[in-house]
């Protein structure tokens, strides 16, 4: 029997031990927020459910992660992953990362949370009981450090969700301004939240 950590360097790596544990082996159903489908290589089928609010490839659908339920019916998922924008707050050099160029970036936190509280809404609502929520976030340092893996973690169990697992990516690449001096460590990690209903 095989035995997972809860630190990768490998986010497919990450994504297999999840699906291995908490999917027993079942691929992911719904991916609502698909983007390009980088998730769903070596090893990691592409989901059922394909939809992106932009969508960058042919076969992902144009839907709003916001309005799940419209598409999919109340309680009818067993699994679903999130993998909203982490980048909140445009000024300075944040419009210059690639991360700016390629990906949302909310215009505040407020925005950041009401997205967040929406989709956690919204996954809570087309999941079957029992259903299975994978939850990708990450906490964001610009001037000051917002924990966001913590704050995803109250919203999602105010609105009834139980935190079964957490998985942490390590991906040593990530932004950084080298013009300015170094306030706060670096965040070069991840974290995979595993929700339950």
């Amino acid at each position: 029997m095989k035995h997972y950590k809860s630190v990768f360097e490998n986010e497919q790596e990450l994504l297999k031990s999840l699906i291995d544990i908490h999917l027993q082996g079942k691929d992911i159903e719904c991916d609502p927020m698909y983007f390009k489908g980088n998730f769903y290589k070596d090893g990691v089928n592409k989901p059922k459910y394909k939809f992106d609010i932009n969508p960058q490839v042919k076969d992902c659908e144009k839907w709003d992660a916001c309005n799940l339920r419209l598409k999919v019916g109340l309680g009818k998922l067993n699994n679903l992953i999130l993998d909203p924008p982490f980048l909140f707050g445009i000024h300075g050099k944040t419009k210059d990362y690639y991360s700016s160029k390629t990906h949302t970036i909310y215009k505040d936190f407020n925005n950041l949370k009401s997205d967040y509280y929406s989709l956690l809404c919204e996954a809570m609502a087309s999941l079957k009981k029992g259903g299975i929520l994978i939850f990708k976030c990450q906490d964001y340092t610009d001037s000051k450090t917002t924990m966001t893996h913590a704050l995803v973690y109250n919203w999602a169990n105010e609105i009834g969700f139980y935190a079964k697992d957490l998985a942490i990516l390590v991906k040593p690449n990530k932004i950084y301004n080298g013009n300015t001096a170094q306030r706060h460590l670096r965040k070069i990690h991840t974290y995979f939240w595993v929700f339950k209903k």
